[in-house]
């Protein structure tokens, strides 16, 4: 049998999905929705996006492990320093701890919240904010930790492919080479 060189392509396109999603949801969050008072007409709608980009990055993250079990893999990646590989490993499987955290952090903010009542049924209306909320305090740390992750990994592909000249980047392109 031959040797896996990349990763299956729907484990590709879910991984750039999801790395877009993930930045997005974030970036909304902490840039739009934490500095907008909860009485802006807007944030019924913003918030909703937010909603529905985390519940939709969960269940994408759940596909994503599930394709990853499945489907053939590449080698692990080998360097002459053994202790940065398992750093390596060890940032790959916090990240998809991290996703799932912040997610289900968030979805924990929105039932204690009552925030889908709010705004998928308008029933209710937004509390002053959400600072009152210990799981409001969760998420975001449980985010913040995820966008960490995200530049660990981000740097470290750019090592191995800059540095190390190893293109560890063909792995995760749907390119044909």
């Amino acid at each position: 049998m031959s040797e896996v060189k990349r990763y299956h392509p729907s484990l590709i396109a879910l991984h750039w999905l999801l790395a877009i999603a993930i930045i997005g949801v974030f970036a909304m969050g902490a840039f739009v929705l934490d500095e907008m008072k909860n009485d802006v007409p807007a944030k019924m709608l913003l918030l909703q996006m937010h909603v529905l980009g985390g519940a939709t990055i969960m269940l994408l993250t759940i596909v994503r492990l599930i394709v990853r079990m499945k489907t053939a893999k590449p080698a692990p990646v080998v360097t002459d320093n053994p202790k940065m590989d398992k750093v390596g490993t060890g940032v790959h499987h916090a990240l998809y701890l991290f996703t799932l955290l912040a997610a289900m952090s968030g979805m924990a903010l929105a039932i204690k919240s009552d925030l889908l009542n709010i705004l998928f049924r308008n029933i209710g209306t937004l509390p002053a904010d959400f600072e009152g909320y210990v799981v409001h305090e969760v998420h975001a740390v449980m985010a913040i930790t995820l966008i960490g992750l995200t530049l660990v990994h981000v740097a470290g592909a750019l090592k191995h492919q800059l540095v190390l000249k190893n293109n560890i980047l063909a792995r995760m392109s749907l390119r044909k080479d």
